[in-house]
């Protein structure tokens, strides 16, 4: 099921910028404590900032063995980021791991 949020990210230089996003959240089978969330920035191709380097990325979420945590994992499509792309993925996968009740 894709699930839509809102996501608002105080960038320095650029100040606040309010993302629509959409989303997926699913279970690896294979891997038990691992959710997969496939994401994509809702914005027209002309209205994506520049410093979005890929509008489409995936956040992993692994429970830690002892089950006090999820690391969390980002892959995207570049290899290049920046540091407003970086704190952008930091946000949405706080957003999602909220959202999602992902204690």
């Amino acid at each position: 099921m894709t699930k839509k949020i809102n996501v608002l990210i105080d960038l320095p230089d650029f100040g606040i910028v309010d993302l629509p996003l959409a989303y997926t959240l699913a279970t690896e089978t294979n891997r038990p404590g691992v959710y997969l969330a496939n994401c994509k920035v809702l914005l027209k191709a002309k209205k994506l900032p520049g410093w979005l380097h890929s509008p489409i990325f995936s956040i992993a979420y692994t429970k830690a063995a002892d089950e006090s945590g999820y690391m969390v994992s980002v892959c995207t499509d570049n290899t290049a980021t920046n540091h407003y792309h970086e704190t952008m993925l930091n946000i949405v996968s706080s957003y999602i791991k909220r959202k999602e009740d992902l204690v």
